[in-house]
């Protein structure tokens, strides 16, 4: 019975690791210098407020919300809930529900009404986030795909996320952050991308399958070091190291290992991340169209199992294997990032017809997948009167690296059963954002996952058509 655990125990993990995805929380942290208040969300003000035009649902408090930012303290609270229905395919019809709650506390003393009074020195800043994640997700529960299909879909627990420090140095062109985070909050992100709901269009999943326990990546987060230069507007250098492993060893959940989000590991090997970004504004007729490009590279110096061969060299699932996968020593990946406005529209900053893409790949010899892939177009301002929807069309590719490919079929031959895993998983989404007020936003998303999990075994998963409805509120 021992011919394909370990392919078996692979898809496994791989089914675990895959919730982890970037969550589309709307809390995030308000650092950096006082800006313009037509320029940072600042809500109305008091004589102009109103339940359905303030941008939060819970208003300003009686004036302690705004109390508490003129002395640079920012809170914030989100709900994002989700209804998904599995029309067809996958393990299963049905329907569940996910939700996730996103907490949030900056304290940033430059953005106080009196920065000098608020703090005895500038370009400081603190913050601390936690989530709270609740319901069942479509993922495991009704779809088996690698690429999960909700971003904030992981295992139900109440999670400490964010706790660092930032100083700013040099004008602000040079700044240190230390304390725990995720790589998937600056790292490999494409700003168009982050309209869709499949996780697959945040952190890359051929990273979060690769990493032990899923890497620095909601909604487990580690211990970090990032330094930032920007010596202009349109150059930034970002690198960083996180302890390589939020979790620490184990067979089961991951996310059940650091459930709190305490644990605060900083023994196990290291994972090191660069990344060089470029900011572009190509004139056109209707007006500038803006561009953005990154290319970076990640190294993680731990042990990574050899996805077909043990200690001795055969195949592991030849009845004379160990059944121990080969140990290799180290995982990298190099990738790039593009956001490119299209057709602009004229008069506006960021309205109209964009396509961005976004490739990841490293080796396929100790990775489930070796290549993960992103596509797709975004318009903004369709329907809304003040062009505040977005509607958007993507594609999402995860390669089957040639290691696991090559293992599943020695597993068939010897086992004289089954089918090998397939070359790779593909979903297809079309979502359409569109806020009824400024602190409420509903999201529709269709998915249609083809070949879900690329399953090798006796029964292939057939392509699935799901369907949900994202609501998101702004307290």
């Amino acid at each position: 019975m021992r011919i394909g655990h370990w392919l078996r125990g692979a898809v496994l993990a791989a089914a675990l690791l895959a919730l982890a995805g970037q969550a589309g929380a709307q809390v995030s942290a308000e650092c950096g210098p006082r800006k313009p208040a037509d320029a940072d969300g600042t809500p109305a003000a008091p004589g102009k407020d109103s339940f359905w035009t303030r941008e939060r649902l819970t208003g300003d408090w009686g004036g302690a919300r705004t109390r508490l930012e003129d002395a640079g303290i920012f809170l914030g609270l989100s709900e994002q809930s989700e209804i998904w229905g599995n029309l067809r395919g996958g393990i299963r019809r049905g329907a569940v529900y996910a939700g996730l709650t996103s907490m949030g506390l900056t304290f940033n003393p430059d953005r106080a009404a009196d920065p000098g009074k608020a703090f005895p020195w500038s370009g400081f800043c603190f913050y601390v986030s936690a989530y709270q994640i609740h319901g069942r997700g479509p993922t495991p529960n009704l779809v088996g795909a690698l690429q999960a299909v909700s971003s904030i879909e992981a295992t139900r627990a109440t999670r400490l996320f964010d706790l660092w420090a930032e100083q700013r140095l040099f004008d602000d062109a040079f700044s240190i952050r230390l304390g725990q985070g995720g790589a998937n909050t600056e790292f490999m992100l494409s700003d168009q991308a982050a309209l869709f709901v499949n996780s697959s269009f945040g952190f890359p999943v051929m990273t979060a399958l690769a990493l032990p326990s899923g890497g620095p990546n909601y909604p487990l987060a580690t211990p970090f070091l990032r330094l930032k230069w920007q010596p202009t507007e349109a150059f930034t250098l970002l690198g960083a190291v996180f302890n390589g492993d939020p979790a620490g060893r184990g067979f089961n959940d991951p996310q059940r290992r650091n459930a709190s989000g305490t644990l605060f590991r900083l023994r196990d090997h290291a994972f090191f991340i660069a990344e060089a970004q470029l900011a572009l504004a190509i004139p056109t007729a209707r007006g500038d169209a803006a561009g953005s490009y990154k290319l970076g590279v990640w190294v993680h110096n731990g042990y990574f199992a050899d996805q077909a061969l043990d200690a001795a060299g055969r195949s592991l699932a030849d009845p004379r294997s160990s059944g121990v996968p080969r140990q290799l020593r180290g995982n990298y990946a190099v990738y790039g990032v593009m956001d490119q406005m299209l057709l602009p529209v004229r008069g506006s900053k960021d309205q109209g017809l964009a396509a961005f893409a976004s490739i990841a790949g490293g080796p396929g010899d100790r990775n489930l997948l070796h290549l993960s892939f992103i596509a797709g177009l975004t318009y903004k301002g369709l329907l809304h009167p003040e062009g505040a929807d977005k509607a958007g069309f993507g594609v999402a590719y995860a390669g089957i690296g040639a290691a696991a490919r090559q293992g599943s079929r020695a597993t068939v031959f010897f086992g004289g059963t089954g089918q090998p895993f397939r070359p790779g998983e593909a979903a297809l989404e079309w979502t359409y954002q569109y806020p009824l007020t400024p602190w409420w936003q509903v999201q529709p998303s269709l998915q249609y996952v083809i070949s879900p999990g690329a399953t090798p075994g006796a029964r292939q998963l057939p392509n699935a058509t799901t369907l949900g409805l994202r609501t998101s509120l702004l307290f």
